[in-house]
């Protein structure tokens, strides 16, 4: 299991798990996709993909360190992901 450490808001090291940081940023892309459809935009983005939208158009970086480690944590796994596609079709 992969996990990311980060420094939590009382300065001491947290760690998050691959698992819970994609938890944590679907639950993210869920939240904003229902707030779109509240408010008449349909969506038809994953909750990841939202996510990570989210994350980046209601610049959420630096608010909550978790959330930041998650973001972090996806990211490099998504880029891992594609790089790794990439090399299999060479």
């Amino acid at each position: 299991m992969k996990f990311t450490t980060y420094k939590n808001v009382d300065g001491g090291t947290s760690m998050i798990s691959q698992d819970n940081a994609l938890a944590a940023i679907r639950e993210l892309g869920h939240t904003f996709a229902v707030a779109l459809a509240e408010r008449g935009h349909d969506t038809k983005e994953s909750d990841l993909m939202s996510g990570l939208a989210a994350y980046h158009m209601l610049k959420l970086e630096g608010e909550d360190p978790r959330l930041d480690a998650a973001h972090r944590s996806v990211v490099r796994e998504i880029t891992n992901a594609m790089s790794d596609q990439r090399g299999a079709a060479q």
